[in-house]
């Protein structure tokens, strides 16, 4: 079977005008397109009306994306190494068929438990194989243009969750919630699993190519924080083993940070329809609110790709988690439908911010080699941020019949974000072997 791919990449490597390695981009792409058939603002677009039609609580649907999470802490590890050792595009495909299959069965899920068993499984997908799998194959085949290729990964992640949420929208409003959940399910298998099975080849010395498209031999100087500022020029590549990246402070504050900004995050972007909707929406208003969301998240994307080959990655983060704040303070003004739009707008900057920093964070802190097994550990900071930032939104709307304290704490914790990585020095560089001119 690995035959089959390599031999289509050679043969598309020596007929197109472009390098292979945005093929690559091209076919993670679908797998970021499709996990977000799970994604928390799509469950905004289910949230009030499997209230109305089950009699379920907000804090009941919102737990199934934290056992999701908690579920992810156990499998991130597991799935970083089997990427390292197996190929991101083995553990991509297989996530896909899983994915669909998981997302079509909640259309008969009218009981929690199966809500939970089939919602859960969607989101270990979405947080282990498919973020780990696509940012550590994009990141093999790119270390110049790394934020641009992540960037374009998540554009499509960003496109994904737009359609995805107009299809919701649209088959509850005109037919129902299980209808809405098989045609996700049918979308997911559609775009992503052929591309991610045929066109996805590891790394660019499977057909003797070079990272970035560079020419053989060309020397690959590190051009981010990390480097050695006694170190000679063209040492060659920044190469950590696991072992290595988890005695730096540096792995553990990027996972606590980028851990309490997705916290954040999935306590927002759970409950934001429903928030909404509080504040006076209609669930049309709400899905043209979240799809806002999703066309600055796309562009965000490419903007925050080309910022972070340029910015030190401290800073970047650091910038990030003052927006942030910033963000989430803003969403207690909304009354009205311009100012919904204008918020989301704000915080599809910050999710976009928050999927492209961190992986070109780890693989410019970090590497190649290792980045599936750093990216596994890394990522259980996010799977604990979004275990517990759903749940406490909940709780906050549950106790207090509104989201204030909640919103106004993750605005203070933000800010404690930004000041921790903001002073946070880079690990000192650890080199490969050298590549003369």
């Amino acid at each position: 079977m690995n035959n089959i791919p390599l031999a289509i990449a050679i043969y598309l490597n020596s007929r197109l005008p472009f390098y292979y390695g945005w093929v690559v981009v091209f076919a993670a792409g679908t797998t970021v397109f499709a996990r977000m058939a799970p994604s928390v603002s799509i469950l905004a677009i289910f949230l009030s009306p499997m209230t109305e039609e089950f009699g379920w609580s907000r804090t009941l649907i919102a737990g199934a994306v934290s056992i999701g999470a908690i579920a992810s802490i156990f499998f991130s590890p597991v799935v970083g190494w089997a990427v390292d050792r197996y190929g991101a595009r083995l553990i991509l495909s297989v996530s896909m068929v899983a994915l669909g299959v998981a997302i079509t069965s909640l259309a008969w899920a009218t009981v929690p438990a199966f809500f939970y068993l089939g919602f859960a499984t969607g989101r270990v997908i979405f947080h282990v194989p498919v973020q780990i799998g696509s940012g550590a194959v994009v990141s093999r085949w790119f270390i110049r243009k790394r934020g641009r290729a992540i960037g374009a990964v998540y554009l499509a992640g960003a496109a994904g969750n737009i359609l995805g949420i107009q299809i919701a929208s649209l088959v509850i409003s005109h037919w129902s919630i299980s209808a809405a959940w098989i045609a996700l399910g049918i979308t997911v298998v559609a775009v992503s699993v052929l591309p991610a099975a045929l066109l996805i080849v590891e790394r660019p010395e499977d057909l003797g190519l070079e990272p970035d498209g560079l020419p053989p031999n060309f020397a690959i100087t590190p051009v981010v924080e990390t480097v050695d500022p006694q170190a000679p020029p063209n040492q060659g590549e920044i190469d950590w083993t696991l072992r290595e990246a988890m005695g730096t402070k540096s792995l553990w504050v990027l996972t606590g940070v980028v851990g309490t900004l997705f916290l954040i995050q999935a306590g927002v972007s759970v409950h934001i329809g429903a928030f909404f909707q509080d504040r006076g929406l209609s669930l049309a208003l709400v899905a043209t609110a979240i799809t806002i969301n999703g066309i600055v998240n796309a562009v965000g994307s490419l903007v925050w790709g080309a910022v972070i080959e340029r910015t030190p990655v401290r800073w970047a983060m650091g910038f990030l988690m003052v927006l942030t704040a910033g963000s989430t303070i803003a969403l207690l003004s909304v009354h009205s439908a311009i100012a919904a739009f204008a918020v989301s707008a704000v915080i599809g900057i910050v999710g976009s911010g928050g999927n492209v920093i961190p992986p070109v964070a780890y693989a410019s802190y970090f590497g190649r080699r290792s980045i599936g097994n750093i990216r596994g550990i890394g990522e259980t900071g996010v799977q604990i941020g979004q275990a517990i930032g759903p749940v406490l939104s909940g709780l906050a709307f549950d106790i207090n019949g509104s989201y204030r304290v909640a919103f106004l704490t993750f605005a203070v914790i933000a800010l404690i974000g930004a000041g921790v990585v903001s002073l946070s020095k880079p690990p000192r560089a650890v080199y490969s072997h050298c590549r003369p001119d």
